[in-house]
């Protein structure tokens, strides 16, 4: 069972919406803010929520996979391409956390749930899920 994620932690696991109920159920009644996402596997294209596109500091939706990894912390990077290679490899659940930090110097923990359903033989598909932030947290001292 996923505990809180610290930034840094990631997991994947074979598709079950279970498994992305019970991760997102923890982080909600953890008081996290839910903000859903979806993203086409052909065009690499992500769809975010207003309040994960502002926190990320991007400007438009759809935005690509590099625009939404620059935005992370350089330490994490490294590790969320890897679960997303891997959620477009098969048919999983997954998650990760990892630190955004903001031009201005405040830091925000976002976690990531989501699942990814692709096509036979690894043709099209798409990714979904959700983005959490702690309510509490707003940024952390820079």
């Amino acid at each position: 069972m996923l505990t809180v994620m610290t930034p840094g932690a990631a997991a994947i696991r074979p598709l079950n919406p279970e498994t992305h109920g019970a991760w997102t159920r923890v982080l909600a009644k953890a008081g996290y803010m839910i903000d859903p996402w979806h993203c086409d596997v052909d065009s690499g294209a992500f769809v975010v929520g207003l309040r994960t596109l502002s926190l990320l500091g991007l400007r438009q939706n759809p935005c690509g996979i590099i625009d939404l990894v620059r935005a992370y912390d350089q330490e994490d990077r490294a590790t969320i391409l890897c679960i997303l290679e891997q959620a477009t490899a098969t048919s999983s659940s997954f998650c990760f956390s990892a630190m955004v930090r903001r031009p201005s110097g405040s830091s925000y923990q976002l976690c990531c749930i989501g699942n990814s359903t692709l096509g036979e033989h690894g043709a099209g598909g798409s990714l979904q899920g959700v983005f959490a932030v702690p309510r509490s947290g707003s940024a952390l001292p820079a």
